[in-house]
């Protein structure tokens, strides 16, 4: 079968397939009759293509392909199975779509999908079934078994499942074939593009699952919060960092300084200054201070190799680098470009006043640029605004630091926002960083945060909270911390369910959180407290004053369990990409649903609703083509790690020498598992199609991160 072949929604899947045979639904239309003959002698057409037209718009709304094909039977005799192939988004109007469809091509139906064994059964194809005028409910069988059949005559469709749709699902879709019907007869120049979805599902997608609740929010910024919380508590330890210990009256006279100084040198509102410090007793009051100055801060990992860092400074237009000397080698002398060295500068600084820096810092104002590679390789500058933080940072305040009294530690690079939260959520409440050593050994990970416990909050990559479910014991597990939080990476549900196992009952519980760079550090989480049986933690619900949809290329919302591109909104949308006007204008696009002036980011993430829960399915730039199919790796990780020998698996494409892709699994065996790849891969082949089994399955001892705690994903091709 062709890649374009019209599936109906996996997630929509009833799990009792007998259950589902004979479910019907009616739809009728005879009080449309009049009108839907009139639209089709405009289009020129005979009655039956309005009817068809109508059918293709109800599976567009089901399917991401632009173009696709589905069966058609238009005579009474068996044989007469034909496949339709339609392009449904080129129609402007009602009547253009009636029109394309009467022309559209129509080919010899292809064979049964397993000839060899005799099934005639297609459980989640389509057949619309015109042979039998006048006698919709007892048409000739067709040669196959079909998921859904439609059948027409001239006052009623009726809808047939067999073996896949629940009478539910039978409903919905009733519900969508009449909301179609009508629109064609009200408007046949009407716009054939904007969802058909029944008012209580559109209500849901795009309103009661999409839109954070409302929640009013102090409009001046993380700092002013930060000076607040100084004035009421100015002896409480703020930082942790090399064996000593800042009070947040000594944080505070120590930015304030560097805020004097930096003025003095230039610093100056939307200007960014480069940072390049490791985690130390040096790195907040530098952060606070470019902020006390009114600009935004450019972070600057000092493991990063050096043309990449050079290659931001000089994007961002830093003229002002905060670093030490150490440093110097790594950011070479960039043009334009002066040094504020903190270790031999030092005395200086002191010597500055204490007096507090005026300075008016806006809810608009740049708080950081950050560069993300993101999905794409291309690096890109992201513009995180001083409202979209001050968002973020109390809602993690609320919901993450209300959990102890301990704080959290800080562990990840400064150029990665996964840790914005451990750097300045402890800060707004009274509770302190604690910056761990840097350089930082993965091993030395469990040993440190366990001697630092308990914290209030601990937030990393699910890599890392993968090594902690296998370096602590239970007892250092249940008392790590309030809660730990698995971002930045796809979470597994089988993580999940292990850090709950060793934390116990009463002991650390476990949350996610989702959000890309571009909508200030994350836009929707929730505490996991119910499990998926396999899979992947789902994404949670909107923060505050947020909103997530998972929309078409056409902006429009697409059902339940429909796969679709998650879009993300609200108050934490940055601002756009430093320099790059035509890029901000590609991602960052008018919220139609929103207020005006909102605006969406494309995040390029798939999703899909479920029950009011946003599942993950990957990235729409991970999906490949396997042989003309859609695959998504994801899917296949999921079939491997329900496997009782498999502890964890990562499945990525490659490119054959032939230039077409294909997949290989990485295997990390369970604990006390015998890894037979030639007997895991006939269990593969026995569950999925044939297309979906990888050409090159792997056992490694594990599964390599990034410095961010991401999977490799370089470093294992690099082994093929």
């Amino acid at each position: 079968m062709s890649a374009g072949d019209f599936r109906l929604p996996s997630a929509w899947r009833c799990p009792d397939r007998d259950a589902t045979t004979g479910h019907r639904a009616e739809v009728r239309y005879a009080d449309l009759a009049a009108a839907l003959d009139a639209l089709a002698a405009a289009a020129g057409a005979d009655p039956g293509a309005v009817l068809l037209a109508a059918h293709v718009r109800v599976l567009a709304t089901l399917v991401e392909e632009p173009a696709f094909s589905t069966d058609v039977r238009a005579a009474a005799d068996d044989r007469d199975v034909r496949t339709l192939m339609v392009a449904p988004g080129a129609a402007r109007t009602w009547r253009e779509l009636v029109a394309q469809v009467a022309a559209a091509p129509r080919a010899r139906q292809p064979q049964a999908p397993d000839p060899d064994s005799g099934s005639t059964s297609w459980p989640d194809r389509v057949l619309f079934d015109t042979a039998a005028p006048g006698e919709p409910e007892e048409p000739d069988e067709p040669p196959h078994r079909y998921g859904l059949r439609v059948s027409a005559d001239g006052s009623t469709l009726l809808l047939r499942a067999d073996g896949f749709l629940d009478a539910t699902g039978l409903d919905r879709l009733a519900a969508m074939y009449r909301r179609v019907l009508e629109a064609m007869a009200q408007a046949p120049e009407g716009d054939a593009a904007p969802a058909v979805l029944p008012d209580d599902e559109r209500h849901a997608v795009l309103r009661r699952w999409a839109v954070g609740p409302s929640a009013p929010r102090d409009a001046t910024g993380v700092l002013d919060l930060f000076r607040r919380q100084a004035a009421r508590t100015p002896d409480a330890p703020a930082v942790r960092a090399d064996g000593r210990t800042l009070s947040y009256r000594e944080l505070d006279h120590r930015s304030t300084r560097l805020a004097h100084h930096l003025l003095a040198h230039g610093a100056r509102p939307e200007l960014p200054v480069g940072v390049c410090l490791r985690r130390g007793p040096d790195l907040l009051p530098t952060l606070l201070g470019v902020w006390k100055c009114g600009a935004p801060y450019l972070p600057l990992d000092a493991d990063l190799p050096a043309p990449r860092l050079r290659h931001m400074v000089a994007a961002a237009g830093c003229t002002l680098l905060v670093t030490h000397a150490e440093h110097l080698p790594l950011l070479g002398t960039p043009d334009k470009a002066e040094f504020i060295l903190l270790d031999r500068e030092r005395a200086a600084i002191d010597a500055l006043p204490q007096l507090p820096v005026d300075v008016p810092v806006g809810p608009t104002h740049l708080a950081y640029v950050i560069y993300t590679s993101g999905s794409t390789g291309a690096p890109k500058g992201v513009m995180v605004h001083h409202e979209g933080l001050a968002n973020y940072v109390l809602w993690t305040a609320e919901e993450y630091a209300a959990r102890g009294t301990g704080g959290s530690p800080h562990f990840s690079s400064i150029g990665f926002d996964l840790g914005v939260p451990s750097l300045y959520t402890p800060l707004v409440v009274g509770q302190p960083v604690d910056l761990l050593p840097d350089p930082l050994d993965p091993a030395d990970l469990g040993a440190l945060l366990a001697d630092g416990a308990p914290y209030s909050f601990i937030k990393m990559t699910p890599g890392h909270l993968n090594l902690l479910s296998t370096d602590l014991e239970p007892e250092e597990a249940r008392d790590l911390a309030g809660l730990v939080i698995a971002a930045g990476d796809a979470f597994p549900t089988e993580l999940a369910r292990r850090w709950s196992d060793l934390a116990g009952p009463g002991g650390t519980q476990v949350a996610t959180e989702y959000g890309p760079t571009e909508i200030t550090v994350g836009n929707s989480g929730q505490l996991v407290d119910q499990l998926p049986s396999d899979g992947l933690v789902p994404l949670g619900r909107p923060i505050p004053n947020t909103t997530m949809y998972v929309l078409d290329d056409r902006l429009e919302p697409v059902p339940e369990g429909v796969p679709g591109e998650v879009y993300v909104g609200g108050a934490g949308v940055a601002r756009g990409y430093l320099g790059a006007p035509a890029l901000t204008a590609e991602r960052f696009l008018p919220d139609p649903y929103g207020p005006p002036g909102a605006r969406l980011y494309r995040t390029g993430d798939r999703g899909r609703w479920r029950h009011g829960e946003l599942e993950t399915l990957g990235r729409t730039d991970h999906q490949v083509k396997i042989r003309g199919y859609r695959v998504e790796p994801g899917e296949v990780r999921a079939v491997l790690e329900r496997r009782p020998e498999v502890g964890e698996a990562v499945v990525i494409a490659y490119p054959a020498p032939s230039g077409a892709q294909r997949l290989a699994a990485f295997v990390v065996p369970a604990p006390g598992g015998d890894l037979d790849t030639a007997r895991l891969r006939a269990e593969l082949a026995a569950e999925l199609p044939d297309y979906l089994v990888p050409a090159e399955i792997l056992g490694v001892p594990e599964i390599p991160l990034t410095a961010n705690g991401k999977v490799d994903t370089h470093g294992l091709r690099a082994r093929l």
